[in-house]
């Protein structure tokens, strides 16, 4: 027996292309399409639902049209918004980037028998052209290592070997010196505990010691006594003093400097080196692949920018909205594992949420014209690529190669994922290798 769905008048459909990025269907349902797929609408919700006085399955249809008439209709409009704009799309050729939005319908006027009308609005994927991406200009910078930043990490590597030297008391501190202090914090007035110690310990210029409150100690000698203002961030993690200032009365009791051991080649050895100058040379190379891996990403940002700005294209709010939503639940994440609180995570967002969406369009136009290298330089990702990525897992990871090689061998999908993004990776690099100096 023949469907009687494939009798029904096909809706009525017209295409406009707003702009690059925006496209418009207005569309006209014959009222025997909407009164069809209600029909079976009502039908199947009759064998679910129960009513008082009924068994599931026994409601009479009458009833279940009359209690669930405006549910069904609303369930059906978006049923067939989301079937007709697909299908238009289709035979329109259009590369719809998200779901629909309707800006009009007739849905809370319409009545049995009248056509079901509606006009919805779809973001599009762009079409891209490329104007450049050869050549582009990236700040060259000096990449060599001094003898100075060999000393510093020298420094902290014969850190456990330093004496502690008292200094006369008429010395004032500095950067670099040691000051044994009491201090008690002060938050409008009161006293609070946990900012409170005897007999400190505090290096002077350290990094994970707060500016305000060493700087507050410069210039200070042993016997001194000082208040130090403090203001603190207002992405701190003590919500109590998070955004504000405590007052520290401080007393120095002495200044300290370390001396460090003259470096010889049997200390040398203790840091698996053959000698002195060899413990420098690695030194040396170590920090020199540091600043090249820095100075990679430096021009990789650099290259992407200018790539961008040599190639302005409109982007579509749907996917730099899905770009932003990744972006946000990726940085709540990192900030949970630091053990911040819903509340400051809320702070963070807010006081960020230009510089998110900012990213989020900067990583959308990215995406859409990566391709296009790609596919004008005929990139493709080969063995040897996906060699090196699996390598470089490892390195990271500790898994065995063959274990990560026979888990993308049976993922098709995964490996052509991979495929993709290796390739796109492969045309930063093109562009970075071909870049221009300034």
């Amino acid at each position: 027996m023949s469907n009687p769905t494939n009798f029904l008048p096909v809706p009525e459909v017209k295409y406009t292309q707003k702009s690059s990025i925006l496209g418009e269907f207005e569309v006209n349902v014959h009222s025997s399409v909407v009164h069809s797929k209600m029909h079976d609408a009502f039908t199947n919700l009759q064998r679910r639902v129960s009513l008082p006085g009924f068994r599931p399955g026994k409601v009479p249809l009458d009833m279940v049209r009359k209690k669930y008439h405006e549910d069904v209709l609303h369930d059906v409009f978006s049923q067939l918004v989301n079937e007709t704009y697909r299908k238009a799309a289709v035979e329109n050729k259009v590369r719809v980037a998200g779901d629909p939005y309707v800006t009009r319908t007739n849905l809370n006027e319409w009545r049995e028998g009248e056509t079901l009308q509606y006009t919805a609005q779809v973001d599009l994927i762009p079409e891209v052209s490329l104007k450049k991406y050869k050549g582009l200009p990236v700040t060259k910078k000096d990449t060599k290592i001094q003898d100075e930043d060999v000393n510093v990490v020298l420094k902290n590597l014969l850190d456990a070997k330093a004496e502690l030297v008292n200094l006369d008391p008429s010395t004032q501190i500095a950067k670099g010196h040691l000051a044994v202090i009491d201090f008690e914090g002060h938050l409008d007035g009161k006293p609070l505990p946990e900012a409170t110690a005897k007999n400190f310990f505090l290096e002077v210029g350290a990094k994970d010691s707060l500016e305000d409150f060493q700087n507050g100690l410069l210039g200070a000698k042993a016997g001194d006594q000082k208040t130090i203002e403090v203001t603190y961030p207002a992405d701190y993690r003590n919500t109590d003093i998070a955004g504000k200032s405590v007052s520290y009365a401080v007393t120095v009791h002495e200044v300290k400097k370390k001396e460090y051991p003259e470096l010889t080649d049997e200390i040398a050895k203790e840091f698996q080196a053959e000698s002195a100058e060899d413990l420098r040379a690695r030194i040396r190379k170590s920090l020199e692949d540091e600043m090249v891996t820095e100075q990679r990403q430096q021009t990789e940002e650099e290259v992407l920018a200018a790539f961008l700005e040599a190639n302005p294209i409109e982007v579509p709010v749907s996917l730099v909205q899905r770009q932003l939503q990744y972006i946000l639940e990726e940085v709540a994440g990192m900030l949970r594992k630091q053990k911040f609180g819903d509340g400051l995570i809320q702070d963070y967002m807010r006081k960020h949420a230009k510089d998110f969406q900012g990213r989020a369009e900067r990583e959308v136009k990215v995406a859409l014209l990566l391709p296009k290298v790609v596919e004008q330089e005929k990139i493709q990702a080969s063995e040897e690529d996906f060699r090196k990525y699996f390598e470089d897992i490892v390195k990271h990871s500790g898994q065995k190669i063959e274990a990560i090689e026979k888990f993308y061998q049976d993922n098709a999908q995964r490996k052509e994922e991979l495929a993709h993004e290796i390739e796109r990776r492969n045309a930063v690099f093109l562009m970075i290798d071909s870049a221009k100096a300034k």
